[in-house]
């Protein structure tokens, strides 16, 4: 890092995840103008891991991000998918799934709090509701692809 500090939400997320002996999250400070800590780590959905990232920084937003699939939506399905994603996207409030420009799908939690009241164990929270979804969705929401 460029001789900045880290945010204070990174501050007390490290924090939590040291006190708590959570060692499975690498952190990642971009060196930006907001100060940028991206907690990165694999979360354990069936039989296979998914890349998240835990985004923090000097704005009132943390999001918690989730790389469902990288670059498999194509033109074919991707109206049938996007029905499908909007049904889970009404269901569930705490995040919501997206399909970007390149066909890659993620989903989002997007946690707002002041730097002084950033709370870990909500980011925790939400990390434990999110993997509980995909290891009961992430079959049928591959199932849309076929």
């Amino acid at each position: 890092m460029k001789n900045q500090q880290m945010n204070a939400k990174a501050l007390k997320f490290k924090n939590y995840l040291d006190g708590n002996n959570l060692a499975y999250f690498h952190c990642n400070e971009l060196g930006d103008d907001a100060h940028t800590v991206i907690f990165q780590s694999q979360i354990p959905v069936n039989d296979i891991y998914l890349p998240v990232g835990i985004i923090t920084d000097d704005t009132i937003y943390t999001i918690i991000r989730v790389q469902i699939a990288e670059k498999v939506v194509s033109q074919g399905i991707q109206s049938k998918l996007e029905e499908y994603i909007n049904v889970l996207n009404r269901n569930y409030k705490v995040f919501k799934y997206m399909i970007t420009e390149d066909g890659s799908i993620f989903l989002d939690a997007c946690l707002p709090s002041s730097q002084a009241c950033f709370d870990a164990e909500v980011v925790r929270a939400v990390l434990d509701v999110i993997i509980d979804h995909l290891q009961k969705e992430y079959i049928s929401l591959m199932n849309q692809m076929k």
